[in-house]
């Protein structure tokens, strides 16, 4: 089977500095209209990964191999190390050498991306089939050169179970996926704020939501150090915490859609609710 024709089997799924806990409130439809007025996500791919396709110019296209390779570098090996994958290599080499050969050039990338487009899986799952499929080419490759000192029946074994996903390696890679989108997705929030020159509204909010620190906390954290920078009351921290977290589920939101559906007849809003609970499974 080739890469562009991957398994079409069901869905099974880092920035550095990736914030684990999900920000309080986050999974909270936002009203019930929205809830009565359910958008699905498009059977098609986002056009930001389409344009890139159709464009000549190069730089959007690495930079997009950039975001992909981001996101998906610790999923992958997570998969790796929790899968039967490790008995053939380092998690880390497998999957470094997968996404070199997907994302190394601008016309590979173009191709691998392409046929995921037309393929009408998600992204996390056609990267968790494209591994799979390499990594049966690097037992094929050793099979033939003998790199190793394992006998035919249990390369025949390594090569069954690196067919398909196995069920635990792949809760392991969902919970990192989830964790690399809501990672990605702060960054970017992060920054925009900052360049709008609302570094505040984003530190009250990590402070709040991804810290824990009560609205009571922080004005007596800032009080006790003589700090009035701030300025602010209770009511007015909290509707910047609610300002903020609007825009996180947005950018969730596209990024999702950039993935393609969510699973199936997920809706927007069921769609973030499916990253939290991965995150804070046990």
């Amino acid at each position: 089977m080739t890469d562009g024709a991957q398994s079409s089997s069901d869905d099974g799924p880092s920035a550095s500095g990736a914030r684990s806990n999900v920000p309080a409130g986050f999974h909270a439809r936002a009203n019930s209209t929205a809830s009565a007025n359910t958008q699905y996500f498009p059977t098609t791919h986002a056009t930001t990964i389409i344009d890139c396709l159709r464009t000549t110019d190069e730089a959007p296209l690495a930079s997009l191999a950039g975001r992909i390779i981001e996101r998906y570098a610790e999923p992958l090996e997570a998969y790796a190390r929790g899968s039967s994958l490790r008995e053939i290599a380092e998690p880390r080499e497998l999957v470094h050498g997968f996404l070199l050969a997907k994302f190394d050039s601008p016309a590979s990338t173009r191709a691998y991306l392409g046929a995921w487009n037309a393929s009408g899986l998600t992204l996390r799952r056609w990267m968790m089939n494209g591994l799979l499929l390499y990594v049966r080419g690097v037992v094929r490759d050793m099979q033939r050169s003998r790199e190793k000192s394992l006998d035919q029946i249990q390369w025949e074994k390594i090569a069954s179970r690196a067919s398909s996903a196995e069920p635990e390696p792949s809760v392991a890679f969902e919970r990192a996926w989830a964790r690399a989108i809501l990672a990605e997705a702060c960054a970017q929030v992060e920054q925009a704020l900052v360049a709008e020159g609302r570094d505040r509204a984003w530190e009250i909010f990590r402070r709040h939501s991804l810290d824990g620190l009560a609205y009571g906390e922080l004005v007596e954290k800032f009080d006790r150090a003589g700090d009035h920078e701030y300025g602010l009351t209770r009511q007015q921290m909290a509707e910047l915490v609610r300002g903020v977290t609007t825009r996180l589920r947005a950018r969730v939101r596209e990024l999702l859609e950039e993935e393609g559906r969510f699973g199936g007849e997920f809706g927007v809003d069921e769609g973030i609710d499916e990253i939290v609970r991965i995150i804070t499974a046990r």
